[in-house]
């Protein structure tokens, strides 16, 4: 399960994935299949022949494959005329999608001024690529053209095997977001990360009945403990959430403490709970 999700991370979207050989490692398949193919592939990348426009489409995109993925910081040292330019062209041809804010408007109060951190505080919406490839490509392909326009592949290896488990996590945190919808398909009312100031939550599902279940996600290499349920916890209730389950995601499975305290309140999936929407499929 391990590979499936590392490979389906790095290869959804991709061109032709019959190219694959399970006889070859990952790195393997990477360098043949993107690295020495770069050259033919990077033509795909190229969305318009409008210079300036292809050159924020670029930067935006980039952006959005190594940053937090909130809007507005997708548009950092670009022109805001252009870059909006930019932006409506990404979603409206289905290269970006959009995860809403689920975060409150701040509660004005009559004749009680805003703390001054809060005053050009603005609620953010979060966006995605549609296609995992594609996420692979502007966050370990685009940062070395140079070298690979070269036929030098070594930098690019280096980068991949450095960071692709930080690359991996935030496909991992979908994917628990997806378990979740498929195991309570019939109550789920909504589902997705949830964030607000100087607060992030992986997971947060609402039932039709109103019960809210949060969510921890870890590709980590080392068994995830009570203390990360203790900080789930603690982040839910900052919040102001009153959730009735809490589900920890875990690559490595979990502390024999947590693994007794599973049952009404406490939910915990590693690996092989992800078998279940293979089967769906």
């Amino acid at each position: 399960m391990e590979e499936l999700i590392i490979y389906f991370s790095i290869f959804d979207g991709f061109f032709d994935i019959s190219l694959l050989r399970e006889s070859d490692s990952l790195l393997e398949n990477i360098t043949k299949n993107i690295l020495k193919n770069f050259h033919t592939l990077k033509d795909e990348f190229i969305y318009t022949s409008q210079k300036q426009l292809q050159n924020d489409i670029q930067k935006m995109l980039y952006r959005l494959s190594i940053g937090d993925r909130k809007h507005y910081s997708l548009y950092k040292n670009i022109n805001r005329f252009s870059g909006m330019e930019a932006y409506k062209f990404l979603f409206e041809e289905g290269i970006i999608q959009k995860e809403i804010s689920r975060e409150k408007p701040i509660e004005k109060k009559p004749n009680q001024p805003l703390k001054k951190e809060l005053r050009g505080y603005q609620i953010e919406d979060k966006l995605h690529f549609s296609k995992e490839f594609h996420r692979f490509w502007w966050t370990f392909i685009y940062p070395h053209y140079d070298a690979l326009d070269k036929c030098e592949y070594n930098e690019t290896l280096e980068d991949i095997e450095k960071n692709l488990g930080y690359f991996v996590s935030s496909f991992f945190e979908e994917l628990s977001n997806a378990l979740i919808a498929d195991l309570f398909q019939e109550e789920i009312v909504e589902f997705g990360g949830y964030w607000a100031k100087d607060i992030e939550i992986d997971l947060l599902a609402k039932l039709k009945d109103g019960t809210l279940i949060a969510g921890e996600c870890k590709w980590k290499n080392h068994k995830v403990n009570k203390s990360i349920l203790n900080k789930l916890i603690n982040v839910t209730q900052k919040a102001g959430f009153e959730a009735k389950y809490y589900a920890l995601f875990s690559k490595s499975g979990f502390s024999k403490e947590l693994e007794s305290m599973q049952g009404d309140e406490v939910l915990l999936f590693d690996l092989e709970s992800f078998r279940r929407l293979l089967d769906d499929r």
